[in-house]
């Protein structure tokens, strides 16, 4: 009975304790700045054409942006109030005049 409640207990213990797998002491090694790669050829004409890229993917941005502000309005699917509206209000002669009531 006696082993049994030690094995018991064993099993309890182990499984709140943390285990260690290795009894060497944990080494870490900070990075370094002499890990990073270093190139080994020349990085300008590389980021030349990678900024030609980007500029040109923004300039299309840009033009294809104002392209579908002018279309919306030039179909005037977008109204900005930039100004009255084109339709005049109705003629004179079918607005009723309002009458002064004189108490």
């Amino acid at each position: 009975m006696r082993t049994q409640m030690l094995s018991i207990r064993k099993r309890l213990v182990g499984l709140f304790l943390a285990r260690k797998y290795t009894s060497k002491p944990a080494v870490r090694c900070e990075p370094h700045m002499n890990e990073l790669p270093v190139p080994c050829i020349p990085w300008e004409p590389w980021y030349t054409n990678k900024q030609k890229m980007y500029t040109r993917h923004l300039m299309f941005g840009i033009f294809w942006w104002l392209f579908s502000l002018g279309m919306a309005l030039y179909t005037d699917s977008i109204y900005l109030n930039w100004g009255p509206p084109k339709q005049p209000g109705p003629p004179s002669d079918m607005v009723e005049e309002c009458e002064e009531l004189d108490d």
